[in-house]
């Protein structure tokens, strides 16, 4: 029989699911990804991945999660770089939604939205509480007044511009500037709680 995982153990398994497992949802979307490949890319065996997630959908909702937070994490660093906060607020927004990861989750978009759907009520809740403290906490430690330029606002605009660039709805020729606009507005939006 083989020996126990330790804890540390266990968690490096489990970020290794999430790396590895996130460079085949990427080559292969939501959808066409099995619990094989991301077992397989990761080198670990099929029951090991269900020692970490129930199920497919748990493993791709907490991926989501990951990948939101490199996300937050790549945010701080790019906005406390020492440049004049207003500039690096704007980069920020231009950056983040041209970097690989936020791509993905504009063109995944649908699947995505029916992964959280599909989690329990409380879960979504409890979520969406944890995004708005990581916006809450970006903005306090970027010295805006969170009186001023309410996190959940911050979020909205974010959600907002996310769902324009992925929408079939909009002119497509137009999005880009469109797009542009929002996130000028949102930059003056929270610059005037500087």
């Amino acid at each position: 029989m083989p020996r126990a995982l330790t804890e540390q153990e266990k968690c490096r398994q489990c970020q290794r699911l999430l790396e590895k497992g996130k460079a085949v949802v990427f080559s292969q979307g939501i959808r066409k990804t099995s619990v094989d490949d991301v077992a397989r890319a990761a080198g670990i065996a099929k029951g090991s991945f269900y020692q970490h997630f129930e199920t497919k959908e748990k493993f791709m909702y907490e991926l989501a999660w990951h990948i939101y937070r490199q996300l937050f994490e790549q945010a701080e660093r790019m906005l406390f770089n020492g440049d004049d906060i207003r500039v690096n607020l704007r980069k920020l927004l231009t950056n983040l939604f041209h970097m690989p990861e936020m791509i993905f989750f504009i063109h995944n978009n649908q699947d995505i939205t029916e992964l959280c759907t599909s989690m329990p009520s409380r879960e979504q809740q409890s979520d969406k509480k944890i995004e708005e403290a990581m916006f809450e906490r970006l903005l306090v430690a970027a010295g805006i007044d969170i009186e001023k330029v309410k996190p959940g606002v911050v979020h909205n605009y974010i959600h907002a511009i996310y769902l324009t660039m992925g929408s079939d709805l909009m002119i497509k020729n137009e999005v880009p500037e469109t797009c542009d606009q929002m996130m000028n507005s949102l930059t003056s939006y929270i610059c005037g709680g500087l």
